[in-house]
């Protein structure tokens, strides 16, 4: 990607594997979280199984592989909570809450725009947490061709405007030739 520009991509998150159509045993026997990124052009797929395989992740010009992409995102009327009063209030009212956080490199931005899944919210003290994921998670520092190939599945949380943790999945060893993907 070019300095000055920018690629909109679209996280959809998650599933179980299935056999998508089937008029029975719709679950794969095997079965593994999936979670996919596409933009107009690229996408990655990842397929967390309860040990790691090869086939973790499959990525490329989505038009080699499928039929068709649509998008369909839906709009809303939203309004910035200013304050953890206003958070605490909305999350314990059971309002939709969507989050936002911005990474940023030297010559790179990403703004991660998703929907909060899980808010720790206690209104004896107005103290809130938001604990969400699957959403991509960028790597500024990777040279690849494909720009989908930065990003990874990563969970977030932040209680604050200024900060946010993150757990990024990635193979890890867990003992001789046996990776997980945590």
């Amino acid at each position: 990607m070019e300095a000055g520009t920018s690629t909109e991509y679209c996280f959809f998150a998650s599933c179980k594997s299935e056999h998508a159509f089937a008029e029975t045993d719709l679950f794969q026997e095997e079965n593994y979280d999936f979670c996919c990124i596409f933009s107009e052009a690229e996408y990655a797929i990842f397929r967390t199984h309860a040990t790691r395989t090869e086939g973790f992740r499959d990525d490329g010009f989505w038009r080699t592989r499928f039929e068709d992409v649509r998008f369909s995102l839906v709009e809303a009327d939203a309004h910035p909570l200013a304050s953890a009063a206003e958070i605490v209030s909305a999350s314990l009212d059971d309002v939709p809450l969507t989050g936002e956080v911005e990474l940023e490199s030297v010559s790179r931005t990403a703004t991660i725009q998703f929907r909060i899944k899980t808010m720790n919210a206690k209104d004896i003290e107005m103290v809130h947490l938001a604990d969400t994921g699957p959403i991509p998670f960028p790597n500024f520092t990777s040279e690849v061709e494909l720009n989908v190939l930065r990003f990874s599945p990563a969970y977030v949380a932040y209680n604050a405007p200024h900060f946010a943790d993150f757990v990024v999945q990635q193979p890890v060893d867990v003992g001789e030739s046996v990776q997980m993907t945590h």
